[in-house]
Parts: C-alpha cells; structure tokens; sequence
C-alpha cells in the first residue's frame, strides 16, 4: 500500500489530476444540509474560516473558497456525527490528528466537502489544529489560537446558524487586520495570523483513533 496524499500518490502512479470546478451554489447547499444533519443529532457549531469569513464581509460564500468551514467543540464530539453524515449520504474522506489532539474530520459529497474542525481549550484559550505533510506517513500540527468566545445566532442562506459572539475579533485574529481585502492566493497552513507550528508529529493512517 503506498502512504501519502492523494495528490502524491496519484503522481507517483502517473495519474493526472482532472481539475474540480466547484460551484458555490453547492456549497451553499452543503452547509445548510451539514447543518441540519449536526442540529439534528444536537451538536453545537458555528461557522468558521472561509465560511465565516464569506458570511461576514461579503454576505455570501468567497467566490474561490473550496469547501464549507464548522467548529465544533470536541467536548461535543460523538460517533454518531460520522454515522448521520455517511447516512446522508457523505464519504467521510479524511481524518487528521486524534480525538484527544487536534482533530478534525472532511466529509465530501459531489465533488464539495465540509470541515469539521474541533476545538480545545488550552491556558484561558480555544485552539483548533491543522496537519501538514512530513514525508508520506507522518502529519505535523499547526495550533489555531482564539480569545475564549461566546457564540450567537445569526441569519444565513435562509437558516439560523451560529458564529462567535464577537465576529470580527474572531476573524481578525485569523486573518489579520487587513481581513476585509480579498485573497485569492491563500497559504491556508501559515498564512493565518494565529498559526503556530509545534514539534508535535503523528503517523497519518486515516483513521479516528483515541
């Protein structure tokens, strides 16, 4: 079996990447219908990063955003959040970290996906990780850092959903103080203004693990 990003796997096997148009009327659709399935099953979240972002500065989905963006505290994690999505009809593509550290689940649907990344707290604040590749078998963690926030209710795509209490903090702690100037190139690792690298690596196998 050969370990890896898809994207590396398919270039070591030769296999050309068909470029995926996505369309944000999708995924306009998608976050209403992962919103559904994590109310109907009583999970508390919110929209967060690209989603969040659109939703604020421009009242809409960014025109070059790829993919819908929840958090979720993981106090609030259950199996049956995997269970719901695949029921509806989703693949859950990708697992990264583990429950207990910087997880965070990718479920996709017709060529879009959703997010789920959770959140911990940690010395007075919430923190969400991201992994990036470190050869082919091993991830290394990127900790998200934001003031403790409240969330409130809002308005969006015909729904009530929910978004930090005090947005625009919440978005300039990610996106810097220049977040109301668009970004089409985007470093989604480092390029936030919250991302701090740690030593902390784990072998990637794909898999919810304690």
């Amino acid at each position: 079996m050969i370990y890896g990003s898809k994207k590396i796997i398919k270039k070591i096997l030769g296999i050309k990447e068909k470029k995926i148009i996505h369309n944000s009327k999708n995924i306009e659709k998608n976050i209403v219908e992962a919103h559904k399935i994590l109310n109907s099953i009583g999970v508390t979240h919110w929209l967060t990063d690209g989603t969040l972002l659109g939703f604020y500065r421009e009242g809409k989905i960014l025109s070059h955003d790829i993919d819908a963006d929840f958090g979720v505290f993981i106090k609030d994690y259950k199996k049956e959040i995997i269970d719901a999505f695949v029921q509806n009809g989703w693949e859950l593509e990708l697992v990264f970290g583990k429950i207990s550290l910087g997880f965070e689940l990718s479920f996709k649907k017709d060529n879009e996906k959703v997010d789920l990344f959770f959140f911990y707290e940690e010395d007075n604040k919430f923190w969400h990780g991201a992994w990036i590749a470190k050869g082919r078998k091993k991830r290394n963690l990127i900790k998200y850092y934001y003031d403790k926030f409240e969330l409130k209710e809002t308005e969006f795509l015909g729904e009530k959903f929910l978004i930090p209490a005090d947005t625009e903090h919440y978005i300039e702690t990610k996106y810097g103080k220049s977040w109301r100037t668009p970004v089409k190139e985007w470093d989604w690792a480092f390029g936030p203004d919250n991302a701090v690298k740690t030593n902390i690596v784990l072998k990637w196998n794909n898999k919810i693990e304690p």
